[in-house]
């Protein structure tokens, strides 16, 4: 959990503007084109230019050996062969934990929400399948991707440019829902009569 806690605050607070221009736009470039092709045909035609590169970058080296313009052990693709791309056990355990920690208390929350254990949780969970209703007449899957890849790059800087203020407003709107919630609660009395069978 400490290196994921690291991994995100470097993301967040120190990645470099090149780095974060180059994932952002490379990932970008892939979701736009699956919304206008086929995942198969994105994969194809990525595949295939990283081929072109690579044939383009062995036939410039083979050129400036032959021409003698270059040693024999110049490529610089042959550092890449040294890479070990085989995936850890220990990495597939740690994943497979995360997911699990994501999973079950996920459900566990559905099913609390679902079966109507706090009232008032249940509309907030109604209010916002209701407001989905809405976003999905308006925004396909991809588009809501693309939108989220967009502001993983840019809200971390706007709230950080804008921190003062962003966090007032968001304690004026948690003031505002604790609010409702109690008005809320005081008319709908679910707990209070809980509370007096416990106590009889």
């Amino acid at each position: 959990r400490k290196g994921r806690r690291s991994t995100t605050k470097y993301w967040f607070t120190r990645r470099t503007p090149l780095a974060s221009a180059g994932v952002l736009s490379a990932i970008l470039a892939v979701l736009v084109s699956i919304c206008y092709f086929s995942l198969i045909a994105v994969i194809a035609y990525i595949s295939l230019a990283i081929l072109l590169v690579i044939m383009g970058v062995k036939v410039y080296n083979f050129a400036m050996v032959f021409m003698k313009k270059a040693d024999q052990g110049s490529d610089p693709l042959l550092s890449l062969t040294n890479v070990d791309v085989n995936i850890p056990p220990e990495k597939v355990a740690e994943i497979t934990g995360i997911l699990v920690d994501i999973a079950n208390p996920s459900i566990m929350e559905l099913r609390r929400l679902f079966l109507l254990e706090s009232v008032f949780d249940t509309i907030k969970f109604i209010l916002c399948l209701w407001g989905l209703t809405y976003i999905g007449s308006w925004f396909n899957m991809m588009t809501l991707i693309i939108l989220t890849w967009v502001g993983v790059f840019t809200l971390p800087l706007l709230y950080k440019n804008n921190q003062a203020s962003v966090d007032e407003v968001v304690t004026q709107v948690n003031t505002q829902i604790n609010d409702i919630k109690e008005k809320v609660m005081a008319i709908i009395p679910i707990k209070n009569k809980g509370l007096m069978k416990k106590e009889e």
